[in-house]
């Protein structure tokens, strides 16, 4: 159950939000390193971990709190596989 909610999260997102976001100054997209987020925007302000089990990987979502909204940065194995940015009030 947990993996058909987290497929169902990454398909919803991929269709609604766009595949990169400015973290800091610098723009980041799928397939960049967790160095070179965690170098655009410092520590996130939140950080969520997922378990894998036999059918997926771990994951992690990193998210910067941003003057008007916010940004989530999911990575799996150290490589973005998805960014998404939030607008205050969506």
């Amino acid at each position: 159950m947990k993996i058909w909610w987290i497929a169902m999260i990454l398909f919803a997102a991929g269709t609604v939000h766009a595949q990169s976001a400015l973290v800091g100054k610098r723009l980041i997209s799928r397939g960049d390193d967790a160095a070179r987020v965690r170098s655009a925007g410092g520590k996130p302000d939140r950080l969520e971990h997922i378990e894998g089990d036999t059918q997926s990987p771990a994951m992690e979502v990193w998210t910067y709190e941003r003057r008007g909204g916010t940004v989530s940065v999911w990575l799996v194995e150290g490589k973005v596989v998805q960014v998404q940015e939030h607008q205050a009030g969506d």
